[in-house]
């Protein structure tokens, strides 16, 4: 089986992964770069100070997030350059807030680029919710939405959006057929984008807005109710859920290192359909090793059977 498998383009590291494969009853998935292609484009640029036009909402947007790690940057970052208000070099201070979004000194000014807790945390007005109505609408269309503030003054908003694997919905129709009860999406999305993403996949159940903490917990809960759970991540957030897992399954190909060092199963591709690939193959190479015990069983009892019968004089002996 674990050959079979790595002709197949999926690593199984060892026998007992494989067997654990095979009880598998609840798939856990990341959002970007496991249900998503993990490239995602700048969609929309809002301005909502009349004194601040989309050249500047972007020269300030791009200035902030060209210090920033986070993938949602880089669509922010190419667009403000091919617009001609690209950053020079690398801002004074680029701090991330764990599920909130970033804080940046440009030019010696501050600079948010988050969500409406961000800008509660830091005591930024939002103008009667105008931004937070906004960023829900924009959600409620499947795209991530940044609220950008300079100061204490709220500019615009930018949204993102990235696009489903085409064979996400597949694999989640496969992995039911293959016995799976439960597709899980684990994302530090928010809900409505998560729920946007996770309708047009087909998902069971949908966790939004976590950290990589509690993707963690998710799990762990998933397990407390019964379940027998493989996650699937690619990043280095995803690690600590991949480690607790039942099975931790890496998106081999765009996955981290670190994803890939700590899951059980490497999926050595892009291709989804290796997912319930792999979880077909552990049943049907566990059903074939019962199969074999019980035929050795089987063979043995008949033949101690006909050694007790022969000694009790009830079947004549075989020739010497």
């Amino acid at each position: 089986g674990i050959g079979r498998s790595a002709r197949n383009g999926i690593l199984i590291k060892g026998g007992e992964f494989l067997e654990t494969s095979a009880r598998i009853t609840a798939v856990a998935v990341d959002k970007t770069g496991t249900l998503t292609e993990g490239r995602p484009q700048l969609t929309d640029v809002v301005t909502l100070d009349p004194d601040v036009d989309r050249r500047t909402l972007l020269r300030w947007a791009a200035a902030a997030e060209a210090g920033s790690e986070h993938p949602l940057a880089r669509p922010i970052l190419d667009t403000a350059r091919a617009e001609g208000v690209g950053p020079e070099g690398i801002p004074g201070a680029v701090t991330p807030v764990p599920g909130k979004g970033i804080v940046g000194e440009v030019e010696g000014r501050r600079v948010l680029i988050g969500n409406a807790a961000l800008l509660a945390q830091y005591g930024v007005d939002d103008d009667e919710g105008r931004a937070a109505t906004a960023a829900r609408e924009l959600a409620a269309a499947g795209r991530t939405p940044m609220i950008v503030a300079v100061d204490d003054r709220v500019i615009g908003l930018l949204a993102v959006a990235d696009t489903l694997r085409p064979d996400a919905p597949e694999m989640v129709r496969r992995l039911h057929n293959a016995g799976v009860e439960k597709v899980v999406m684990l994302t530090g999305d928010t809900r409505l984008v998560a729920e946007a993403v996770g309708r047009a996949a087909g998902i069971d159940e949908i966790h939004a807005g976590l950290l990589p903490e509690d993707k963690l917990d998710a799990v762990a809960d998933l397990q407390r109710r019964g379940y027998v759970v493989a996650m699937v991540g690619d990043g280095v957030n995803d690690a600590p859920a991949l480690a607790t897992a039942d099975i931790g399954v890496a998106m081999g190909a765009a996955g981290s290192a670190v994803a890939v060092e700590t899951a059980d199963i490497a999926l050595m591709g892009d291709d989804l359909l290796k997912l319930p690939e792999a979880v077909g193959l552990a049943r049907r190479t566990v059903a074939v090793m019962r199969q074999n015990i019980a035929i050795a069983l089987l063979t043995v009892v008949v033949l101690l059977a006909g050694v007790f019968l022969a000694q009790a004089g009830v079947v004549a002996p075989p020739p010497p």
